[in-house]
C-alpha cells in the first residue's frame, strides 16, 4: 500500500488561483487516504481557519504554510534599501504626536478640521493589479507553532512593505523566519528560481540556486518534482533530480495542486482569466495546458514518480511529521501600558470593573456595590486572572475608549453581552444579571480559549482606529 502527502496545495483563497474551497480538499484528501495535507496558499494563511475546522472534523492531519514569491537577484528590498515597512519613511515629519492627556494620537490640523462624512464614501482600496513583477516563488512549511508564528511575521513585513496584492519579501528577513521558527522549504512550482533554471535545460543555473536556498535552510530544503503530463515536465524533473543529488538534496513529489477534482479545470482556467483580464479565448495561451492539478491518489504519484525513488514516501513521511494542531496556537497579545501606581493588568482591571459598578449596581454591600453583583463580579474577574485574559479585556476596553472618544460609532456584538466585567468597563450596556444570562457561555475555565468580544468600527473611519492601535502596541503586534 503506497502512502503520500499533498504538500503543495493551493484552496480558492489564493485567490483567482485556487479553485476548490478548503471543506472540498480536505474531505477529498481524507478519501484518498493521505497521511497528511498541506495547505500553501499565496502569502499568507487565509484559509487556514477553515481548513482546521474541516480536517478537526474529520480527524486529518494539516501542514500549514505558503507560497511566497522572492525578488529575484539584485533587487533591493532590505529595509534600508526602500522606504519602512510600513509604506513610510522613518522621519521625524512621518511620526504622530501624542495627546499628553490621552495618549491618543493628535495632528496639527485636528481642531479645524471637519468630522467626515458617516458611511462608505470612497472605494477604501486600489484594483486588484494585472501584471506583476517576476518573482522566484517558493514553498515554506511550518514544523510547529513556532514557525507559523515566524512566516506569519515574514508575510507580514512583506506585505507592509509592498502594495495590494503585491508584498515584496526581503532575503535578510526570510533567512531570520527561517532560523528563528526552523521552517522547512520547497523549491516551488515553475515560477521557482531553481525549476525555472531546470526548465530551461540550465544544470548550473539550478545548482547555484539550489545552493542559495540550502544556506537559507540548511537541512530543511527538499527539491520538488511534479508532473502534469505535459512534455515539458520530463525534461525539468531530471534537471532537478540531478541537481538535487550533486547538493545532496531530498527530493519530493508534489502535485501543485489547484483544485480538489479533474472536473474543476474548466473553472480553474475561468479564474484565471478573470484574474488576467482576458476573455477565456485570449487567455487559453497564458493558462496550464493541462487538467492534472487536481488531488491524485498515492497509487497514483507512485506510478508517476516512480523514475524518482522515495520521492513519494519522502513526501509522505515529511507531511506526517509537520503536521500540528491549529488549537496550539494563541494569541499573544501586547502588553497593556500600566497607569499610575498599578503593577499588573489583573489589579488595574479590577479597579476599572469597581468603579463602573458603583454605577451600574449601586447598593449597600461593600464599596458601595450591589452585594449580588459583586459576587458575581469576584466570581467573573477570578476566572479572567486565572486564565490570564486581563490584557484582552483592557486592549478591547481601551480600543473602545478610543473610537468613542474620537465620535466613531463602535458596536460590540458576541458573547460579551453575558459578562458583568463588559458591562461595568463600558464594553456592552446589556445587563447579565438581571437577564440571568451565565458568564461560562462567554468565558470558562472548561473552555479555556479567548473570550468573544467582536467590535465593529464605521467603515470610512477604521483607518484611524487601526492607526491608534499601532501608535498605542506597536504595528507588529
Amino acid at each position: 500500500m503506497f502512502r503520500y502527502a499533498e504538500l503543495h496545495c493551493h484552496t480558492n483563497f489564493s485567490f483567482l488561483d485556487g479553485a476548490s474551497h478548503p471543506e472540498q480538499l480536505v474531505a477529498r484528501a481524507a478519501e484518498l487516504g493521505y497521511t497528511a495535507l498541506a495547505v500553501t496558499d499565496h502569502d499568507g494563511f487565509r484559509g487556514a481557519v477553515k481548513v482546521h475546522q474541516a480536517a478537526r472534523a474529520i480527524g486529518m492531519p494539516v501542514v500549514y504554510g505558503t507560497e511566497v514569491g522572492m525578488e529575484r537577484e539584485g533587487e533591493d528590498v532590505s529595509p534600508s534599501g526602500r522606504d519602512t515597512c510600513y509604506g513610510i519613511r522613518d522621519t521625524d515629519e512621518a511620526k504622530p504626536r501624542l495627546s499628553p492627556d490621552t495618549g491618543y494620537g493628535i495632528r496639527d490640523t485636528d481642531e479645524a478640521k471637519p468630522r467626515p462624512r458617516r458611511g462608505r464614501i470612497r472605494r477604501m482600496h486600489g484594483a486588484k493589479p494585472v501584471t506583476k513583477p517576476a518573482t522566484e516563488h517558493l514553498v515554506l512549511l511550518a514544523p510547529d507553532p513556532a514557525g507559523y508564528a515566524a512566516i506569519s511575521r515574514f508575510v507580514t513585513r512583506g506585505q507592509y512593505r509592498g502594495e495590494k496584492d503585491r508584498p515584496v519579501y526581503a532575503f535578510d528577513e526570510l533567512a531570520d523566519a527561517s532560523r528563528h521558527g526552523g521552517l522547512v522549504a520547497l523549491t516551488g512550482c515553475r515560477q521557482g528560481a531553481m525549476p525555472r533554471a531546470a526548465q530551461a535545460g540550465d544544470l548550473a543555473g539550478a545548482l547555484a540556486a539550489g545552493d542559495r536556498l540550502r544556506e537559507l535552510f540548511p537541512g530543511r530544503l527538499y527539491v520538488e518534482l511534479w508532473h502534469h503530463g505535459m512534455p515539458e515536465d520530463d525534461i525539468r524533473n531530471e534537471v532537478l533530480a540531478e541537481a538535487a543529488a550533486r547538493l545532496r538534496l531530498p527530493t519530493v513529489a508534489t502535485n501543485n495542486v489547484h483544485y480538489a477534482f479533474r472536473h474543476d479545470a474548466d473553472l480553474s482556467e475561468v479564474l484565471a482569466a478573470v484574474g488576467g483580464r482576458r476573455d477565456l479565448d485570449t487567455a487559453d495561451g497564458f493558462r496550464p495546458a493541462t487538467d492534472e492539478r487536481h488531488l491524485r491518489s498515492p497509487e497514483e504519484m507512485a506510478r508517476r514518480f516512480a523514475r524518482y525513488p522515495g520521492a513519494v514516501a519522502r513526501a509522505a513521511d515529511l507531511g506526517e511529521a509537520l503536521a500540528f494542531d491549529l488549537d496550539l496556537l494563541a494569541p499573544q497579545l501586547p502588553d497593556f501600558p500600566m497607569p499610575g501606581a498599578f503593577t499588573t493588568e489583573d489589579e488595574y482591571l479590577r479597579h476599572l470593573v469597581l468603579t463602573g459598578a458603583r454605577e451600574v449596581y449601586p447598593g449597600e454591600g461593600p464599596g458601595g456595590v450591589d452585594p449580588q453583583a459583586a459576587a458575581r463580579l469576584d466570581h467573573e474577574l477570578g476566572v479572567i486572572a486565572e486564565l490570564g485574559f486581563a490584557g484582552f479585556f483592557l486592549v478591547a476596553w481601551d480600543i473602545v475608549r478610543f473610537a468613542r472618544s474620537q465620535d466613531i460609532y463602535c458596536q460590540i456584538r458576541g458573547s460579551g453581552a453575558d459578562s458583568a466585567v463588559c458591562r461595568c468597563i463600558g464594553l456592552t450596556r446589556v445587563d447579565p444579571i438581571r437577564l440571568h444570562l451565565p458568564f461560562e457561555r462567554f468565558l470558562s475555565q472548561e473552555r479555556g480559549r479567548p473570550p468573544d468580544i467582536d467590535i465593529d468600527f464605521e467603515a470610512e473611519r477604521r483607518e484611524e482606529v487601526i492607526q491608534y492601535c499601532y501608535r498605542r502596541y506597536g504595528r507588529e503586534r
